[in-house]
């Protein structure tokens, strides 16, 4: 996941920039510097990020290994 991942499901959740950062327990400042690609989304953000979009840590933790595979291309 990317910022411009991270923004489109944002904007799909219908929440703002300060309503998304609240819900994962971070800073305003954070999501937007990762929707416009100055910080990159950290495995702990994108496991807050699933977890609030209703996925759960395993989910997470198999799509990692399978990024990690070398026998997947994303």
């Amino acid at each position: 996941m990317d910022g411009i991942g991270v923004r489109g499901l944002r904007l799909k959740l219908g929440l703002t920039q300060v309503q998304f950062a609240e819900c994962l327990g971070v800073s305003q400042s954070l999501i937007c510097d990762v929707e416009n690609g100055r910080r990159n989304v950290s495995p702990n953000l994108r496991v807050r990020i699933a977890l609030e979009c209703g996925a759960g840590e395993d989910v997470i933790e198999t799509l990692a290994r399978a990024k990690a595979s070398s026998k997947l291309v994303f």
